[in-house]
């Protein structure tokens, strides 16, 4: 019962106790602000006026307050029943500069979105802890990147307007190199074949390592090896594999790294039982075995059954089931080490395209476009040919980017509207002006040259070109769809006038004028043939220095004149760009004939093939190869004007133009019956340039040789050069330029170390 009394008594002093310091708020005064408004304070008080003030009153207000990240000091006092807050307010951010980035880890874009979800952008209140944040974590992302030696240091200063200014002072050093990489515990793979998967590693040969960067150590790109090393394994059937350790071990300057990897292969495991379960529509179970291309007793190979699923899919979506699904569920009898693998199909509903639409193109009519989509309106979807409409677009080399998305119309479940969305680039120019080439000296020009003549597709060549070695002018048009089947026509006539001296070949010059017409027709959807008709009348001046030396003495009395020539010829195109190819190939074949009916008599053939293949860290390889023999008949010899070169930015670089192969006493090139020009390069877009999607730069082997007899030829004849190049698409055409270095020549040979030109690319 006492206990009971004291209590209560308790209770009512404390009610008595806040009673007596409780004081209602008549007016809320807010002093010392500066950039933050008073709505914006009394948005966040925890109190309004009428309330009543106490002390915890004034530890909640400071509290709240001080939550906001402000302010650094507050002081909350009621006097005469007036709540009075005084604020002094944290600066705020005038600017944040970065001193010494080199972009090579981190951009500036990358940077304004990091600051932006930091708040540390001008006008923001200043926040130190948030600063500090910000340097812990650039510094994290560059030690990411293998940069151990970054030091990143802060100069902050308030000015007079409680304004803060920041600079940030960052020392990059160098990237750490990797010194050794090695993988312990494998028992059936090679060591040497298992590093190839990282796109890191111990430095490539000298040229290639400038291109790859490969022995510039991240964490990010080791994570991802470690990760193909994974997915490598489990391909092969090794189920269990695991890394189960991975040792880095930092040179004491912090430049070079050793990698120790730790595996453990596990056991390897074999297909059980095959299964397969849902609508299967007219495919049997044998029918989608074969598709998949495994079988029971074949070894567990991961990426083969995601080829075998996507091949099943694509069966089913080229019927028009666009959202067709294949489910692969695995059993594992670790035991017996076999996984028994059941496939689920849902076909869902078959889709129609409803609509296509084209976006992006500024100028190409919507109808040339159109002409290469494989799919119509109305048509069950597919995906084959789909994806074979985008490349064909591609191809066309009016834009450059080719983009296809999905949507479904409203009320309509089996159907789907496709847009293309291209990117105009430019393709074609008219151009006055000079012009230099090595080839051919100085020029006055003025012409159009237009691959998409007023966006039709059609290709307009007019020019007239006058240099001291070459005086042309020439009309030519092509219409790659003269028929709804894709049949091309193309003509011209022309009229060219060629000083061979001035071409660094010989003391001769020929007047030609004539026209031509061809046609072509498609074979398959990568592939044409077609045939061209030229009529042309030429008259050939040999040099005084040419007659005397008696070169060329039956060709030069001769008064051969007319020529008809007819061309055959067939082309393969599966190139992904028409500028810069990261994948298929260009081929070609063709047969040349001047026929009997006219003066010259002599046959060409001429074979070529470039051919591209992807790989790490977006590199491309690319291999060429051409090949060219040409003779006389009817008791006539192949004229000397008609013979091969070789030399120069367009053959084998390194070498002085149209300098390879035989040579008069005068040191002139005589041009020979056989050609053969081939090479490789390894293809990179310019990582270090911010916009390089039109420059690309390559590391190059060139190797060519031309005989002057087709029986004559001797492997003696082969030159060959190494080098880098670099090519650019600018407004005014391809800007190209080279330095090589040959490696197989003769002491007499002309080489050219640099080569700068326009209109030539890679």
């Amino acid at each position: 019962m006492k206990k009971n009394i004291l209590k209560a008594a308790l209770a009512i002093g404390l009610l008595n106790t806040s009673l007596t310091f409780a004081a209602p708020i008549k007016n809320i005064k807010i002093l010392g602000l500066d950039a933050i408004s008073r709505g914006t304070v009394l948005s966040y008080l925890p109190v309004e006026v009428g309330d009543d003030y106490s002390a915890q009153t004034s530890r909640e207000i400071i509290q709240t307050l001080y939550k906001t990240q402000f302010f650094k000091d507050i002081e909350v006092v009621q006097i005469d029943k007036t709540l009075k807050i005084t604020l002094v307010e944290n600066p705020h951010i005038k600017y944040i500069d970065f001193l010494n980035n080199s972009e090579k880890v981190i951009t500036k874009d990358s940077i304004k979105q990091v600051l932006s979800g930091m708040n540390l952008t001008q006008g923001k209140t200043f926040n130190k802890r948030q600063l500090d944040k910000l340097i812990e974590q650039l510094k994290a992302t560059y030690i990411s990147k293998g940069y151990y030696s970054i030091e990143i240091s802060k100069k902050v200063e308030i000015d007079s307007n409680n304004r803060v200014g920041i600079e940030l002072n960052i020392s990059e050093g160098e990237v750490a190199l990797i010194k050794s990489i090695h993988i312990n515990g494998n028992k059936t793979q090679e060591e040497e074949d298992l590093l190839d998967l990282f796109e890191i590693g111990e430095p490539d040969w000298l040229l290639l390592n400038y291109f790859t960067k490969k022995d510039h150590y991240s964490k990010l790109s080791l994570d991802a090896g470690l990760e193909t090393l994974k997915s490598y394994y489990i391909n092969l059937g090794y189920l269990d594999f695991k890394v189960t350790k991975v040792k880095n071990k930092l040179s004491d300057d912090k430049k070079s790294i050793d990698i120790s990897i730790q595996i453990n292969e596990g056991a390897k495991y074999k297909i059980g039982k095959i299964e397969f379960t849902g609508d299967l529509l007219d495919k049997t179970t044998k029918d989608l075995s074969k598709l998949l291309e495994i079988n029971t007793g074949d070894l567990f190979k991961r990426q083969k059954i995601i080829f075998g699923m996507k091949a099943i899919t694509n069966v089913y979506t080229n019927q028009g089931y666009a959202f067709a699904k294949v489910d692969a569920l695995t059993s594992e009898n670790r035991v017996a080490n076999n996984v028994d693998l059941k496939f689920k199909i849902t076909l869902n509903r078959k889709v129609y395209v409803n609509r296509i639409t084209i976006t992006g193109n500024t100028r190409t009519q919507d109808e040339v476009i159109r002409r290469e989509i494989s799919i119509q309106e109305g048509e069950l979807y597919s995906d084959e040919k789909l994806e074979a409409s985008i490349t064909k677009i591609k191809q066309l080399g009016f834009f450059s980017d080719v983009k296809m998305n999905i949507s479904k119309p409203n009320g309509f479940k089996d159907k789907i509207n496709l847009n293309f969305l291209v990117d105009e680039t430019k393709t074609g120019n008219l151009s006055i002006g000079m012009s230099h080439s090595n080839s051919s000296g100085t020029a006055f020009n003025i012409g159009v040259r237009e691959k998409n003549f007023l966006g039709t597709g059609n290709t307009l060549n007019a020019k007239i070109l006058q240099s001291s070695a070459v005086k042309e002018m020439s009309f030519y048009f092509s219409d790659p769809y003269f028929t709804k089947d894709k049949h091309s026509i193309s003509y011209g006539v022309f009229n060219k006038k060629t000083d061979g001296a001035k071409l660094d070949v010989a003391s001769y010059k020929i007047n030609e004028t004539g026209g031509s017409i061809g046609y072509g027709i498609p074979i398959t959807k990568d592939t044409r043939i077609g045939a061209d008709l030229k009529l042309s009348t030429r008259k050939v001046t040999c040099g005084d220095t040419f007659k005397t030396a008696a070169y060329e003495q039956v060709q030069c009395a001769s008064n051969d004149k007319t020529e008809v020539k007819l061309s055959l010829d067939w082309s393969g195109n599966t190139l992904n760009d028409y500028n810069f190819p990261t994948k298929g190939s260009s081929k070609s074949l063709t047969a040349s004939i001047a026929l009997p009916v006219a003066d010259f008599k002599y046959y060409k053939l001429n074979a070529s093939t470039r051919d591209y293949t992807p790989f790490a860290k977006g590199l491309t390889f690319k291999t060429n190869a051409k090949i060219s023999l040409a003779q006389g008949y009817g008791n006539k010899e192949l004229p000397f004007f008609e013979r091969y070169y070789g030399g120069g930015s367009s053959s084998v670089r390194g070498f002085d133009f149209n300098s390879l192969g035989e040579t008069y006493d005068n040191n002139k090139a005589k041009g020979g019956e056989l050609s053969i020009l081939t090479g490789m390069s390894i293809i990179s877009p310019l990582t270090f340039v911010k916009d390089s999607k039109n420059m690309r730069i390559s590391a190059f082997i060139d190797a060519g040789a031309i005989s002057k007899t087709i029986s004559g030829f001797d492997g003696k004849d082969f030159r060959a050069s190494t080098g880098v190049a670099f090519t650019w698409l600018t407004p005014i055409g391809p800007l190209g330029m080279y330095a090589a270095k040959p490696f197989v020549k003769k002491t007499d040979d002309k080489t050219k170390t640099f080569e700068f030109t326009i209109g030539t690319s890679f």
